[in-house]
């Protein structure tokens, strides 16, 4: 547990840390992603995160100022702006006080850009190319080569952890095994969201994210996102045949939610995205999981009310708008439907899509909120 523990806490410093330039990049994260990928090789390697070295040849599928663009054309359709109630607020100068009232409404925010692909050497938003270079550069030489370590030191096969391997050769087992690989950040057309709900002097609540910040990259999430640790021993994981636990329904079933990992068993290569994708939503939404990663979630507060953690049956708590391969401009719950439109289905394995979640807020106008409707 002591080396659990360290382990955690050298992951949290090389990501947080505001000296990464002071390090030698590129020697880093050469000598590093090649060991890691030495290691990965031991047992079949599904992607290529060595492959980040050759940076010079790299071209995404989207860019920052179409994520941006495409995110403020949807704005108005996946707002769902409504008004809600009222807010009284307590406001106080010395000894005199007065009491103000403001309107509760509540909105969707674009919180995160989530991507789904299938090698390290191909995100599909080009400037995030630049942060995993950086990330799995310096951190990986703390932390992925380390657990990678770590996990080798145990008998993984009496447990049958199977991280990393592609068992599709083998012929009649696994035939439609899919490992993606899942990023999510803030969006960068938060920037000029935020602004628009200033303009509007309180009838729209603003985004608490942070643009471009990497809320998480499955790729230094490898005890979870690889070897399932402790995702495999979750009661949702070990029941077999339960769709509560599933996306969708009996009738339209994109898979088992948990254990939420990179591995899924799908014989559409789309389903596959969007379950990975979710899941990765599914943890990033939710506190003091099992994962490395940021939460987005956030305790209410006066005049603040952010919906819960993601839930399919609750579209306040997140719907999704495709960037990439098809550009929506709309939002809606995941899963599609049973067949979805081959508009949908890239020939490169990259899927983007918007996060939106449900806010509900009201304009402060006083120190203490003293009674709120809706």
């Amino acid at each position: 547990m002591k080396r659990i523990t360290l382990f955690i806490s050298l992951a949290i410093m090389a990501l947080s840390s505001g000296n990464v330039m002071a390090y030698d990049l590129v020697g880093t994260r050469d000598s590093t992603m090649g060991n890691t990928q030495a290691e990965l090789d031991k047992r079949g390697s599904v992607e290529c995160i060595s492959c980040h070295a050759d940076a010079g040849t790299f071209s995404g599928v989207i860019n920052t100022i179409e994520i941006s663009a495409y995110t403020m054309e949807a704005a108005l359709s996946c707002m769902n702006w409504e008004l809600r109630g009222i807010c009284v607020w307590l406001a106080c100068v010395g000894p005199i006080c007065t009491v103000n009232t403001t309107v509760k409404v509540k909105n969707h925010v674009p919180d995160l850009v989530i991507q789904s692909y299938d090698r390290a050497d191909s995100e599909p938003w080009t400037e995030s190319h630049d942060i995993n270079i950086v990330s799995q550069g310096d951190a990986d030489s703390s932390w992925v080569t380390t657990i990678i370590g770590w996990i080798e030191s145990f008998n993984v096969g009496s447990v049958g952890i199977e991280g990393g391997v592609s068992t599709e050769s083998t012929k009649g087992q696994h035939a439609n095994l899919n490992f993606k690989l899942v990023d999510a950040y803030g969006n960068p057309a938060l920037i000029a969201f935020n602004l628009l709900t200033e303009s509007t002097f309180g009838l729209a609540c603003a985004g608490r994210t942070f643009p471009f910040f990497p809320y998480f990259i499955s790729n230094l999430d490898s005890i979870a996102w690889r070897w399932d640790i402790p995702e495999m021993f979750y009661p949702q994981s070990l029941v077999p045949m339960v769709t509560i636990y599933d996306l969708g329904t009996y009738y339209n079933n994109y898979g088992a939610i948990y254990p939420r990992h990179g591995f899924i068993t799908a014989q559409d290569p789309l389903k596959a995205a969007v379950l990975s994708a979710f899941r990765a939503a599914h943890v990033i939404t939710r506190n003091v999981e099992p994962h490395l990663y940021y939460t987005i979630g956030q305790p209410a507060s006066d005049g603040y009310w952010p919906a819960g953690p993601l839930d399919q049956d609750d579209k306040d708590t997140g719907i999704f708008q495709m960037l990439y391969p098809q550009k929506d401009t709309s939002c809606q719950k995941f899963p599609y439907s049973g067949d979805p439109a081959f508009s949908r289905r890239p020939s490169d394995g990259n899927y983007v899509w918007n996060f939106w979640k449900a806010y509900k807020c009201c304009k402060r106008q006083g120190q203490t909120l003293i009674y709120h409707t809706g």
